[in-house]
């Protein structure tokens, strides 16, 4: 089996989606230290969010030698944002790419803003794409996420549920972008110690 030695030289910063919370089984589901997830209302006034989580973001690089983003939906889209504006490494989880779009029905305030997608950041992203997955347009997806970067894998899992933690795969990507060392144990010794 494998266990993820603790790394406290690498912070996680997650962003949850449009009405959610730090409660979030995308977020709750991750076990490893330290991370944090900071609660906003995205509908209250959604370019004050984009003050918040650069003071948190800025606020994590000054403390740790490594931060990586990690976002589901609308947080996914804030990931990637800020991953290419700092150069991070980032998770996307379900990412909702075009909000501008998707959500001006639920955010007036983002259906005159131009919030892009860019794909070019080098260092290493992940992108978990639900094919079933209700919010999600699975069509926009496959035409945006070409061309990328080297550094980046892109994810397409049948019958996935946009309210279901992938925690195994969430957990393995992590693993990799966050430098996690792992030791390997045997059942027979990780049973027989208490």
């Amino acid at each position: 089996m494998m266990f993820p030695i603790e790394n406290n030289d690498t912070f996680l910063l997650f962003f949850h989606g449009l009405d959610s919370s730090c409660e979030t089984n995308k977020y709750t589901c991750i076990k490893r230290e330290p991370k944090y997830c900071q609660t906003v209302n995205y509908r209250d006034d959604f370019e004050e969010i984009f003050n918040i989580y650069d003071i948190l973001i800025q606020e994590k690089m000054k403390q740790y030698p490594r931060v990586v983003l990690a976002g589901h939906s609308l947080g996914g889209w804030f990931a990637n944002h800020f991953a290419h504006k700092y150069n991070l490494r980032a998770l996307l989880i379900a990412p909702c790419i075009y909000p501008s779009e998707v959500l001006a029905d639920r955010i007036p305030q983002v259906a005159d803003m131009k919030l892009s997608f860019p794909t070019s950041n080098t260092e290493m992203v992940r992108v978990m794409i639900e094919v079933d997955d209700e919010s999600l347009d699975v069509a926009v997806a496959r035409r945006t996420l070409v061309n990328l970067p080297d550094s980046w894998e892109v994810e397409y899992f049948e019958n996935g549920h946009h309210r279901i933690a992938r925690s195994e795969d969430i957990w393995y990507h992590l693993v990799h972008l966050c430098e996690d060392p792992i030791i390997w144990m045997d059942e027979a010794t990780y049973h027989g110690e208490e």
